[in-house]
């Protein structure tokens, strides 16, 4: 099944996240609930370079973050 996240629900998550999960010392996954989507919690693992700007690696839905 394919999902359909937006270029701008991904610059939200990265902008505004719920939380961060640190994966190694530039790697890092970024979740957030975004208001209207079914699929639980959206997630992506990026590598955050200078500026701003991120490396985005992989996009996930139904992520379970920590509890």
């Amino acid at each position: 099944m394919q999902r359909v996240v937006s270029p701008q629900e991904v610059e939200l998550l990265l902008g505004d996240p719920d939380g961060v999960i640190a994966q190694s010392k530039d790697k890092f996954i970024y979740y957030k609930r975004i208001r209207g989507r079914n699929d639980n919690v959206l997630a992506a693992v990026a590598v955050q370079k200078r500026n701003n700007f991120y490396e985005v690696i992989t996009v996930m839905v139904n992520f379970e973050g920590p509890k």
